[in-house]
């Protein structure tokens, strides 16, 4: 009986429209709504310019200590899309293995939802990694038509998805497709101010390594492009490369997503709709941050997670820790996808502060050779057009959140353990900490129980005993 009252209480308004939006590398510190000093320190001509996804958080909830489960967008998305850990989902390197468990967008379609999927990187986030898997309609760098999609479909049921490139680098320009002019007088002009220019017949090639596909001339504006970010990071300066970053943020906010959050924005408001908008890594330049694909530093995992929609609670920051396995788990409260088996947990979305309780967060970096081999084992797969036998890797680093706490690990190529730091968790970022000062057994332990997760494509626990507890823990029940 009382089941059945639990379950009375928790009758959560189903929006019709589910809409995800990703902005890939996008730092937290990098929204104003928030004050940091990050981005004033690089970009010369005034404050960042983030109004419209401040107008969207003065209206919605502001997850800003959300951390995500990889540093690299693969695995980063299928953790959002599964609610599960990645060494649960089997998608936890960078672009070498598949999917194993279903994503939102098979159960929204077992649900009768419409599914459409729009990306800027249909090699990393697509068929091959199991991505398009009950997507109705998939578009590549094309959210003009995605939206137009779902205006055809605004009387049905849907979940819509919307990734942009546009802040990975070539930083605020993706391809020339979006930035004709600008992208190669970029490259001319940082070319000329560094003095770096790339050669096919240079003993030492940049990163060969691609999100999407491009013409003869697109792929050789990015690799001159990735010439100089490679010269930059061996010649230690870190400022000029996060200043490129800044400024690629500005620029694709202005030319490309602004114009597009705003047709969101109207629609979200005049339809029964819950807008998710939320970034799958940071991005870092330091000797140990190569970008992302490589750190676990705390501004790479530390993610912005925006709610937005009718029931909301509205212009609320919310600093305690979730993770990126709680979004799918907190949609299926509030949609017609049917609950299955997550790691994650629901959060409350009209009092998402009394719905969280202790949580634990995971993030690991997997070794996988030298970038031309990994290269490679890229190119058979595009060419195959299916995920081939995987390439052997190894664990290199890997993080762990817990109660206020956080400690980094990084391993030799032989397994053998050559760093460890304790952090402290203040809600904004994180500040070393002498070990003494922490229980630092208690997150080594959970790191060694995450290890033991292994990828399985059966569900074994019940689902209905599943859903009632997430019914307690969105309630508020620290169970």
């Amino acid at each position: 009986m009382q089941e059945i009252i639990i379950m009375e209480k928790l009758k959560c308004h189903q929006y019709q429209h589910i809409i995800l939006i990703s902005l890939d590398s996008l730092r937290n510190d990098c929204i104003t709504a928030i004050s940091s000093d990050f981005p004033d320190k690089f970009i010369g001509h005034g404050k960042l310019k983030t109004e419209m996804l401040n107008y969207v958080i003065s209206r919605g909830t502001y997850f800003i200590n959300c951390i995500s489960a990889a540093p690299y967008t693969s695995a980063s998305h299928a953790a959002y899309f599964t609610g599960c850990w990645p060494k649960r989902n089997g998608v936890y390197e960078f672009f070498n293995r598949q999917l194993g468990l279903p994503t939102i967008f098979e159960l929204a379609k077992k649900a009768g939802m419409y599914t459409i999927f729009q990306t800027d990187f249909p090699i990393i986030l697509g068929e091959s990694v199991g991505f398009t898997r009950g997507v109705d309609k998939y578009f590549v760098e094309s959210e003009g038509d995605a939206f137009l999609e779902l205006l055809k479909n605004q009387h049905r049921s849907t979940v819509s998805f919307f990734h942009f490139g546009g802040i990975h680098y070539p930083y605020g320009f993706h391809k020339l497709k979006f930035a004709e002019t600008d992208f190669p007088k970029k490259v001319f002009e940082l070319e000329n101010k560094f003095n770096i220019h790339y050669s096919k017949n240079s003993k030492k090639h940049p990163d060969m390594l691609d999100e999407s596909y491009r013409s003869k001339k697109d792929k050789n504006f990015l690799l001159r492009y990735k010439a100089i970010i490679d010269a930059l990071w061996t010649q230690g300066r870190y400022n000029d490369l996060h200043k490129l970053y800044i400024e690629g943020i500005d620029y694709f906010l202005k030319h490309r997503f602004n114009p597009f959050i705003k047709k969101i924005i109207d629609f979200v408001d005049k339809n029964d709709s819950l807008l998710v908008l939320f970034a799958d890594h940071g991005e870092s330049w330091s000797l140990d941050s190569r970008g992302h694909s490589n750190s676990i530093d705390d501004v790479v995992l530390r993610v912005p997670v925006i709610l937005y929609g009718k029931g909301v609670a509205k212009n609320t920051v919310v600093s305690k820790l979730i993770r990126t396995i709680d979004i799918f788990p907190t949609i299926c409260q509030y949609s017609k996808i049917a609950r299955t088996n997550f790691d994650g947990e629901p959060i409350n979305l009209m009092n998402p502060n009394n719905s969280i309780g202790s949580r634990e967060a995971f993030a690991q970096v997997w070794r996988v050779g030298d970038r031309n081999k990994v290269y490679q084992h890229q190119q058979h797969i595009i060419k195959d057009k299916k995920m081939i036998k995987p390439l052997s890797t190894k664990l290199e680093k890997e993080a762990a959140y817990h109660d206020g706490f956080a400690i980094n690990r990084e391993y030799d190529v032989d397994g053998r353990l050559i760093k460890e730091i304790l952090f402290k968790n203040t809600g904004k970022c994180l500040v070393t900490i002498d070990k003494k000062y922490g229980d630092i057994t208690h997150l080594i332990n959970l790191l060694k129980k995450y290890n033991r997760i292994r990828c399985y494509k059966n569900h074994k626990i019940n689902n209905l005993k599943r859903s009632i507890v997430d019914d307690l823990k969105v309630l508020g029940y620290h169970i």
